[in-house]
């Protein structure tokens, strides 16, 4: 008889190990999944709007519109897709960067801390470019449409 090869865990398998270990950097790494997690579903409706946005140029009117209208557009775009997607990676990103044999402790803890503050910042620099756009003149009807003035 053949013997069973033991299984690969699956990389999913493998993160929630990793968030979950009987480790002393269990507390931080699950608090670190907490945050970044909180932000992924709080900001997925701004992907969601992003999306919706890029369907509203597609088929609406825009054939006569400015140059501005299409850099403010990109802005909107990017500016209210970066928040979900810059904190749904985070979460396998940390698994990834303790993960590195050849780094130090103090290394993988010096990038554990930058990611969460730079992802921070980076968030709230990026939900403030969103509602920049979202004021603009050339943005007003998409805002108006999606009934999404009393959230800016």
């Amino acid at each position: 008889m053949a013997a069973e090869k033991p299984s690969k865990p699956t990389y999913y398998q493998e993160l929630i190990k990793f968030y979950f270990a009987p480790e002393l950097r269990s507390i931080v790494t699950l608090l670190y999944l907490g945050i970044f997690s909180y932000f992924s579903l709080y900001y997925i409706s701004s992907a969601i709007v992003s999306i919706q946005y890029l369907v509203y140029v597609t088929f609406g009117k825009t054939a006569l519109q400015g140059i501005g209208h299409l850099f403010v557009g990109m802005a909107f775009i990017v500016s209210m897709a970066a928040p979900f997607l810059l904190s749904f990676y985070s979460i396998f990103v940390l698994h990834k960067v303790w993960d590195k044999p050849h780094w130090a402790t103090y290394i993988k803890w010096l990038v554990t801390f930058t990611m969460i503050i730079g992802g921070i910042i980076l968030i709230i620099i990026s939900d403030s470019t969103a509602r920049w756009a979202a004021r603009e003149p050339t943005m007003q009807t998409f805002i108006e449409d999606s009934g999404l003035s009393n959230r800016i």
